[in-house]
């Protein structure tokens, strides 16, 4: 049976998502960020467990991912990458077009003469993705037309869709993003990674809460928190949340958070 599985992993800060899609015995896998530096690697740690469990001989199976992903380039999202590729090797590398060119200079540089990446390209709305397994994958954010000087509204938004369902991973684009996709998220939407790792400026236009109105009350939503040094997720977007009763899960609560759908139900599982 197909399925398709995101976990964020509880890195303490900024971001790190493992995806899995599988069908036919055969398992795919992606990578979307990586906060690792060279003392502090939750996300190598993690990693390398859970392929070990998997039985995947990883020196002998490269590259593991089918695609990493930079959804933008801060650190907090990115620094770890390089170190991840070498290690599990990538198909493919995409990342999106920024004004940033320090960690992201280097990782197309490194990009450019490692045998441990197949292919790298910048991400756009025009950029038809290949599947990912039995899931379509498709870019909300952002267009070819333009680089915003605010690197979080750089963010790739990226659509995973199995037969029914839609996941929705969101970097950290601000409300000047949603207000241009809000109306696109899918009605198939069951997960949403709630953006900027629940900020005030990734939900709010002064009052308005500008994704959480268009996106189905039967997602869930999923938060990677960053309580150090930004306290995010903000009290703000969790009263919105509470009044409006709505499920969500947050990785400084739930620890590592796993969403899986068989394209038409979703379940969640988490560690305290």
């Amino acid at each position: 049976m197909a399925s398709l599985k995101v976990t964020l992993i509880n890195v303490g800060w900024g971001d790190s998502i493992l995806l899995e899609s599988e069908d036919g015995g055969t398992t795919h896998y992606g990578l979307i960020d990586s906060n690792d530096t060279s003392t502090l690697r939750s996300s190598y740690i993690f990693l390398k467990r859970y392929f070990e469990k998997a039985e995947i001989d990883i020196g002998n199976s490269k590259p593991i991912f089918q695609f990493v992903l930079l959804s933008h380039a801060h650190t907090d999202h990115g620094q770890g990458l390089k170190a991840l590729m070498r290690e599990f090797g990538t198909e493919n590398f995409w990342y999106p077009k920024s004004l940033r060119q320090g960690m992201l200079g280097n990782l197309l540089r490194y990009a450019n003469r490692s045998t441990n990446i197949g292919w790298h390209e910048a991400l756009h709305t025009s950029k038809q993705l290949p599947n990912f397994g039995p899931a379509q994958m498709s870019v909300l954010w952002p267009h070819d037309n333009g680089i915003s000087n605010n690197e979080n509204n750089n963010s790739v938004v990226l659509t995973l869709r199995l037969d029914r369902v839609s996941f929705i991973m969101t970097g950290d684009a601000e409300k000047d993003v949603w207000l241009q996709i809000a109306p696109l998220i899918p009605r198939s939407t069951r997960f949403f990674k709630v953006p900027h790792h629940g900020s005030v400026n990734g939900t709010f236009d002064n009052n308005t809460a500008v994704w959480f109105n268009h996106c189905p009350r039967s997602a869930k939503l999923g938060v990677s928190s960053h309580i150090r040094p930004f306290e995010h997720p903000d009290q703000e977007v969790i009263d919105l949340f509470d009044n409006n009763n709505r499920r969500y899960y947050r990785t400084d609560r739930h620890y590592h958070l796993t969403f899986e759908t068989n394209g038409r139900r979703t379940n969640v599982m988490y560690w305290h």
